[in-house]
């Protein structure tokens, strides 16, 4: 008798124990699908912002006669180094504006 309710008992405890933990993956599994969902619209939000901010400094310095602060300048590399390191997506307009700021003239 023993046995036999130490026999099922057991496989239904061990179902139960597997069932707990498969239900368990797939939470997480699904929250962090979401989480990674939402770290890429960051990344694009902010990626998107610092694209707009070099184009800015860009219109701002063809503006001036072609001409930079150094502080601009410096700043300018800053975001675009933060641009590129946000991922593969480098625009080619970016990289080509950037090279004209780096190589202005400074003010």
């Amino acid at each position: 008798m023993w046995d036999f309710i130490l026999k099922y008992w057991l496989e239904f405890v061990f179902g139960l124990i597997v069932a707990g933990l498969s239900a368990a993956y797939a939470h997480l599994a699904k929250r962090f699908k979401a989480e990674r969902a939402k770290n890429q619209a960051i990344e694009n939000g902010l990626r998107g912002i610092l694209r707009i901010q070099i184009l800015d400094t860009y219109d701002r310095c063809v503006a001036d006669g072609n001409r930079i602060s150094v502080s601009r300048k410096d700043a300018v590399v800053s975001i675009y180094q933060s641009y590129c390191a946000l991922g593969d997506n480098i625009d080619d307009t970016i990289k080509q504006l950037y090279e004209e700021i780096v190589h202005m003239a400074i003010i």
